[in-house]
């Protein structure tokens, strides 16, 4: 993977532990990324979600005021929505099939595990975002499939 292989990406970060936020920044950050937004719950990354175009989504599983899978349904069903099918990774600790099958059912591309790589981290952005425009009828690409 080159030294910026994010380069050009606007990414949206909703993580409710600010370290762990943080880092997942700094990561996106070195991997390239200029345009990392950070939102600490479900209100804040509505509000991002409506503002701005993002090119991929990093969304944790266990937010206090909400849940992960219940944003992406909500973004999945927006209708006039820019973000409508942005591709989406889920970020948990934890690693259950009914986590994982959720997320699925919710239209959800990705999902990893924290903690998290730095290389798997890029690698799984680029995997979700070549795999949805694949899917939606956009240039072929990979169809790595990230689950």
């Amino acid at each position: 993977m080159s030294k910026e292989p994010l380069a050009g990406l606007t990414i949206l970060v909703v993580e409710d532990v600010d370290s762990i936020r943080n880092l997942i920044v700094k990561l996106l950050e070195r991997l390239g990324c200029e345009d990392v937004r950070a939102a600490a719950d479900g209100e804040t990354a509505w509000h991002h979600l409506r503002k701005c175009e993002f090119d991929a989504v990093l969304l944790d599983y266990e937010l206090q005021s909400d849940d992960g899978v219940s944003i992406a349904w909500r973004v999945r069903a927006s209708e006039g929505l820019a973000n409508k099918d942005v591709p989406i990774i889920l970020l948990t600790a934890h690693d259950e099939v009914s986590i994982v099958e959720a997320a699925h059912k919710a239209d959800i591309d990705g999902y990893l595990v924290k903690p998290v790589m730095p290389d798997l981290l890029g690698q799984r952005i680029l995997d979700v975002i070549k795999k949805r425009r694949t899917r939606l009828g956009g240039p072929p690409g990979s169809t790595a499939v990230s689950w």
